[in-house]
């Protein structure tokens, strides 16, 4: 049934000119760390499919995924996904105060969840302008929850903290208050002082990646706080913003504290799919290869490739990842 499908896909791709990349890595697997399939089935079924096409037309294996949402049927997404997608815990607002409980952290370990997903993103795309909540990742009323979190080994997973802040004249529509922005950033540096031992992965770089300060700032977290981590979703877009030698000094320095990522949502349309291979295709170029891409996963602003070394790929793409997420390890070798 499974390679009726795959037929029934191809036929419907088109003949020439589908692939324009090969990776020269196809031994190394990706682990997409953030990404919102959620419980949607469809959506599970064609990335599984999506998945086969990329292995046969591109060699590239999208081994598993980490599913930041979904919690109320891990055991129905795992069935469906044949064991590729974990999934996350998560609260996306959070600004009335965390519905996760200190007690959950452990629990939800041992239930196979991967990490603890917190969109805790600019407060005004959360409450109304003059609403009381809270405002900033570090309010004492996340304490007990980030205390738990560290005391269990419940990581962050992909944790939303700000929105992208681009350079004068290039703002942006998510973040035009370059101060504003920044008291969102602090309150970040703030947890992690309070909670070193808390493992932590911000999603999209933590948007520290529009500016080439902004890269010096998220050195010197990175440097600081050694469990403090960072995903490449929905970044890829704005490598165009900032200098490409000190973008790619950048990755491989810190390149054991980095994971691959992508922000995408459920593929659910099956004429999308090759849409899709191809997004995913434009963020491995831009990895792989010195190409001149057009566009990343999101976007098409031209960005040229970055060309690194398989050593700093395979701890971006995959080894990073298995460190981080509890049983992600032992699920990976129980699919090859």
């Amino acid at each position: 049934m499974k390679n009726l499908i795959l037929i029934v896909y191809m036929a419907l791709l088109p003949v020439a000119g589908f692939s324009q990349f090969v990776t020269q890595y196809p031994e190394l697997p990706r682990i997409d760390v953030h990404t919102h399939i959620n419980n949607d089935y469809p959506g599970i079924r064609n990335y599984l499919v999506m998945r086969d096409l990329m292995i046969k037309d591109s060699k590239i294996n999208v081994a598993m995924l980490i599913n930041l949402g979904g919690e109320n049927s891990i055991d129905s997404i795992n069935d469906m996904s044949q064991g590729r997608i974990m999934t996350c815990i998560s609260d996306y607002r959070p600004f009335r105060g965390l519905t996760h409980k200190p007690e959950d952290m452990s629990s939800s370990l041992k239930k196979g969840f991967a990490g603890y997903k917190i969109w805790h993103g600019p407060y005004s795309r959360g409450l109304k302008e003059g609403e009381e909540g809270i405002k900033y990742f570090d309010n004492p009323a996340h304490e007990p929850v980030l205390s738990a979190m560290e005391k269990s080994g419940m990581p962050g997973a992909s944790i939303h903290i700000a929105d992208p802040n681009g350079p004068f004249g290039d703002r942006g529509k998510w973040a035009a208050d370059p101060v504003e922005y920044w008291r969102q950033i602090i309150a970040l540096e703030r947890v992690l002082q309070r909670h070193p031992d808390l493992v932590l992965v911000a999603a999209h770089c933590g948007w520290l990646i529009c500016q080439d300060a902004q890269i010096d700032f998220l050195r010197y977290l990175l440097s600081t706080y050694p469990n403090f981590h960072v995903d490449l979703a929905a970044t890829f877009q704005y490598f165009y913003l900032v200098d490409h030698e000190n973008l790619r000094d950048f990755l491989i320095s810190y390149s054991d504290r980095i994971l691959y990522g992508t922000d995408i949502s459920a593929i659910r349309n099956q004429s999308d799919i090759p849409e899709y291979i191809q997004r995913y295709n434009r963020t491995f170029r831009i990895l792989e290869t010195d190409d001149l891409v057009e566009g990343g996963f999101f976007g098409m602003n031209a960005v040229k490739g970055l060309n690194l070394p398989k050593e700093v790929l395979e701890k971006i793409y995959y080894k990073n990842a298995l460190k981080i997420y509890p049983g992600l390890e032992a699920r990976l070798n129980s699919l090859n």
